[in-house]
């Protein structure tokens, strides 16, 4: 991966499909975009997500595409 080409920001999204087994979860930002958190992503664990919780996440920007690089729970 290159690196990127901006500051990285954070948005605030909601838990909606939490699959710690399958090493994923999905998310809703407050503008409709879809996000993914893996288990390779910094945070707290899969494990500390509940569907409907509310979680910052780190996005990073590249040139084609932007990436979660981390997460915390808000609630």
């Amino acid at each position: 991966m290159t690196p990127t080409t901006s500051r990285p920001r954070t948005v605030t999204a909601t838990a909606i499909e939490v699959l710690p087994s399958f090493g994923i979860a999905y998310l809703i930002d407050d503008h409709d975009m879809a996000w993914a958190v893996t288990k390779s992503t910094r945070g707290q664990g899969l494990q500390s997500l509940r569907p409907g919780q509310r979680v910052e996440l780190t996005l990073d920007y590249d040139r084609d595409f932007s990436l979660v690089s981390a997460y915390r729970t808000l609630d």
